[in-house]
Formats: structure tokens, sequence, C-alpha cells
């Protein structure tokens, strides 16, 4: 008869689990070998050997293992740290995180200070060409350290109505790529409430696209202003094609 290598304080566990593999029972067997698993975590995480990301990648890994361990062939340690080896390249991608450079974190920390100090001095948030004038950092280095790199959204404005307000168009949706060269010339012509609507409603220089209602608030003014304005914005940026700009 093959010999039961399995370990005896694991017996009745692993007997559980493999003749009912419930939830319960998975449970009570993760459990049982959880000093397993942290020495797995320590001998192939490293630093990363405390992330709670990682132990429960950990124990999803020591469940699968179960189902293909056989007790005639070994301890179900050596089993499961065999199989847990995988945390080495698990640990090592969730070190690969971008770090924010000391000198984007400095910047970051300039803007947030200058947009609250102009806020108060406006009574409204101020545009990124406002906030870079005070700053002296340009609008494509705000949208870098606002981590920048998104497209703009997908929206429309079309003709305003008889009550002289613009309002959106689901069916038409133009995309505008962050790094347009038509949109900024359109965005450099217009004052500094227009370039700070154009700028939230459309999502430039790395800002997240927002209501036009949700503009409004900001600018204490009314939603069909905000839409209004938009729509002389959207006017302006159809002209591309009647200007043949590319």
């Amino acid at each position: 008869m093959p010999r039961n290598l399995l370990e005896q304080d694991l017996q009745k566990p692993f007997e559980d689990w493999r003749r009912e593999p419930s939830p319960t029972n998975t449970g009570q067997m993760l459990r049982a070998v959880d000093p397993i698993i942290n020495t797995a975590l320590r001998s192939y995480a490293g630093p990363s050997s405390k992330s709670v990301n990682l132990k429960s990648r950990a124990k999803m890994l020591a469940a699968e293992a179960l189902s293909s361990y056989d007790q005639t062939k070994g301890p179900l340690k050596s089993h499961l740290m065999s199989r847990l080896q995988r945390l080495r390249r698990i640990a090592s991608q969730q070190r690969q995180v971008i770090r924010v450079p000391e000198q984007v974190a400095l910047d970051q920390m300039r803007s947030e200070a200058a947009s609250k100090e102009l806020e108060e001095k406006l009574g409204r948030p101020p545009s990124d060409q406002e906030l870079a004038d005070h700053t002296g950092l340009s609008s494509k280095r705000l949208a870098y350290i606002r981590g920048s790199g998104r497209p703009l959204a997908e929206s429309t404005i079309t003709r305003p109505g008889d009550d002289g307000a613009g309002s959106f168009d689901p069916r038409v949706r133009p995309l505008y790529q962050s790094d347009d060269s038509w949109v900024e010339l359109v965005y450099d012509d217009l004052d500094q409430t227009n370039q700070f609507i154009m700028e939230r409603v459309l999502g430039l220089h790395g800002h997240a696209p927002e209501k036009p209602s949700a503009v409004a608030v900001k600018l204490r003014i009314s939603p069909a202003a905000v839409s209004h304005r938009m729509a002389q914005i959207q006017a302006k940026l159809d002209q591309r094609d009647d200007l043949g700009m590319l």
C-alpha cells in the first residue's frame, strides 16, 4: 500500500476538503496551510511579502494547488512551496508600479497651491492658462502632472435652440485627441471663462471630462450659459474642415 506522506496536522482538513470541496471546507483548509503560505511569501515575495493583495493571490494559488496534490508523492508543504514559486513573478510585477518622480510631486503641490490662491482671488477656479501664467508651468506640463494621456471626452454641441442655449447631441460624437493642435489653437483664442469651460467639458490637459451642469456650479453661472458657450466653442472647432486644417 502506498505510503501517506501528508502531514499529520493537515490530514483532517485535507480529507474534509477532498470529500467535499465546499467554501467552508476550502476556508478551513487554507487556514490550516496558512503558515506554509506565509513561509512562501517570505521566501518568494521579499519586500512585498506583507502585501494584502499578494496574500490573497497566494491563497488563490494554494487553493488551485490542492487539486493536484497526491499525498503518496510527498508532503503537502513541498507541493505548495513548489506551486507558490509563481509569487516571485507576481511580486516583481507589483513592484514595477511607476513611482512619481520627485519633481512631478513638487509641481503637483505647486499647481494645487496656486489653484487655491487664484480661486480665492478670482472667485472661481482658474483656467489652465491662468494657472500656467501664475506658476510658469506650461499647459502640457500641467497635463503631464495630472496623469494626462487619456483622450478627450467624446461629445459635441448642437446648434443653439430657440432659447439661445446649446445642447448635447449624443448621436454625433467626434473624438478630439489631447495633442490636437487645432483644439489648442481654438483654446488659445478664447477668454479665460471659455477656456475653463472647454477644458472641463472636453477633458483637456489631463482633466477628467465633466458635465456642463457641474462646470456651471464651479463658475456660478447657469447650465444654459455653459451650454451656450460650448455651442460657440464647438462651432469654432467645426471650422477645421472649412479652413483645411489638419
